[in-house]
């Protein structure tokens, strides 16, 4: 059975009431005191804060920094081999959405990719049974938000 909540509030204002008027023993506060003073902390780490909290903001502030430039490093973009031989070993762009929205995009990076031949079949282009568990080499033109816009094969 649980107790009403106004006959609870009840019994803990008599408890208050009761507990109001005590207090712990003159030997406690003194023990207390004491190993505060034992410890030596009292004044001397009080002095030393200021400065500990004046040296924390510089190192979060380059940590902070040396972080963000880390995550927005880009790398360099692949550049072709000067004899144009990337041009020559690439087919063209296969679009997977539509060719307005591929033309709308201006954030597109190519991105080198792995795939299964089994993708090819997902194409409808052909795929060689006794080579299905292969990979093919492939780039895909991705949007910053990580949509796949198009794709092409490469030789």
């Amino acid at each position: 059975m649980r107790p009403s909540t106004d006959t609870l509030d009840e019994r803990l204002a008599a408890l208050s009431r009761a507990l109001a008027d005590r207090t712990p023993p003159a030997t406690v506060d003194r023990a207390i005191a004491a190993a505060i003073a034992r410890s030596g902390r009292g004044t001397a780490v009080a002095a030393a804060r200021p400065f500990e909290r004046w040296l924390a903001w510089p190192i979060a502030l380059a940590a902070s920094i040396a972080l963000i430039g880390v995550l927005l490093r880009e790398s360099p973009p692949e550049l072709p081999a000067p004899d144009g031989r990337l041009a020559a070993a690439s087919t063209k762009f296969l679009p997977v959405v539509p060719q307005a929205e591929i033309a709308r995009s201006t954030d597109a990076w190519v991105v080198p990719a792995r795939m299964p031949r089994m993708a090819l079949a997902g194409l409808g282009l052909p795929v060689d049974p006794a080579l299905a568990s292969e990979t093919i080499d492939a780039e895909l033109l991705v949007r910053s938000d990580g949509a796949v816009l198009a794709l092409r094969f490469v030789r």
